[in-house]
């Protein structure tokens, strides 16, 4: 179960942390409560929520996929894999990734905050000035 964008609440101890369940997490919590191990014993993650990449006409995610065109257009490449490329390349900037069968593998864009979109972009425009092509910024 994982859970997005949850209320801590304060127990007045720093060792012992405590978080709101919303309303539709109860019953799958409760769920594995019931199916819980002998030594009631839990992998927990917690980090602050990320801002996810803008969407829609005249965002970031809008202008990371209008330059991947004009790169692609440009070149004769299919825009998945100058979208691809980028990726990989953007990695050394903090672009996220994981590691499958021992080959850095860039995640999906859909899955990345406002930071990592500029990072790829970065790439991008590092990308159009190695091959002397001009983006138009729309």
């Amino acid at each position: 179960m994982k859970l997005s964008r949850v209320h801590r609440v304060k127990t007045g101890d720093r060792g012992i942390v405590a978080f709101s369940l919303p309303d539709y997490a109860r019953e799958h919590y409760a769920e594995l409560i019931r199916k819980g191990q002998p030594d009631d014993v839990y992998d927990v993650t917690i980090e602050r929520p990320r801002r996810r990449r803008t969407t829609g006409p005249g965002s970031q995610n809008s202008h990371a996929h209008g330059h991947a065109q004009q790169i692609a257009n440009e070149t004769g490449h299919e825009m998945s894999e100058i979208e691809l490329i980028a990726k990989m390349r953007a990695i050394k900037r903090g672009y996220p990734y994981s590691v499958v069968l021992g080959l850095l593998v860039p995640k999906s864009q859909r899955d990345i905050s406002t930071v990592e979109c500029g990072y790829l972009i970065d790439e991008y425009h590092a990308i159009a000035a190695e091959m002397d092509i001009e983006l138009r910024e729309e």
